[in-house]
């Protein structure tokens, strides 16, 4: 099993956050809890929080042409990017998925904060996102 806690995020990928912020924030009530920039990685993002507690909505804009994002956009335009569980243990959940022959990738960790991915051909054609955050 791949001990998951709870959903964390959905994510969506749009050309500009402004432009579709009106959209969830007032017409369905979500709740910006904060704004991120990771120049870095070549995003921006806005992470909202929804009716009812739980799981938050994610938004992410390319911050350059060449982005991942960019690249993203041009070959499948606006739309769900991934979902992102938390775990009790990436390894674990490594080895879980790996038990079933899938393929994680991407592992990083920084500090406390680990992560690890499963590929959309490998999900049913879903990035699924796993990390553990030993400070939460």
């Amino acid at each position: 099993m791949l001990g998951i806690k709870r959903m964390d995020h959905v994510c969506m990928v749009v050309r500009k956050l402004d432009e579709r912020l009106p959209m969830l924030t007032e017409l369905f009530g979500m709740k910006i809890a904060n704004r991120f920039e990771n120049p870095a990685a070549g995003y921006n993002g806005v992470a909202l929080d929804m009716p009812g507690g739980g799981a938050q909505w994610e938004l992410l804009e390319p911050a350059s042409d060449d982005s991942f994002l960019a690249r993203f956009l041009d070959e499948r335009g606006p739309g769900f990017h991934h979902v992102t569980f938390e775990v009790e243990s990436v390894d674990r959940a490594t080895a879980a998925m790996e038990s079933y022959a899938y393929k994680p990738f991407g592992l990083r960790s920084s500090g406390t904060y680990k992560e690890v991915y499963l590929h959309p051909r490998d999900s049913g054609g879903v990035l699924i996102q796993l990390f553990e955050d030993g400070e939460g």
